[in-house]
């Protein structure tokens, strides 16, 4: 991935109205990821999504960082679920027999 496809975390943070602070306390606890490229720090792109998501609980919800810890590990549960049973629905497809 080049730069010119990362963003600046100080870009991000200011222009989604956060905290640097807030968005490095999300990389310490492993719930996002930062790239550094010559001593300065990146996001991503599609770690925005989920950024803006744990921000808006964060700030909106006043949801502290054990919270979002908690709360990303359940989504991240539930979104394993989801793929498991969308498998399992396309796996049980071949025995259903087409009835009029």
């Amino acid at each position: 991935m080049t730069t010119e496809q990362l963003i600046a975390v100080e870009v991000f943070a200011s222009h989604q109205g956060v905290e640097p602070a807030f968005v490095h306390a999300l990389h310490e606890r492993g719930l996002i990821r930062i790239t550094v490229v010559h001593e300065q720090q990146f996001l991503e792109p599609d770690e925005l999504a989920r950024i803006e998501q744990l921000a808006r609980m964060h700030y909106d919800l006043d949801i502290n960082l054990e919270g979002l810890e908690a709360i990303s590990h359940l989504l991240d549960r539930m979104g394993a679920a989801q793929q498991d049973l969308r498998a399992l629905r396309e796996r049980l497809r071949i025995y259903e027999v087409d009835q009029p």
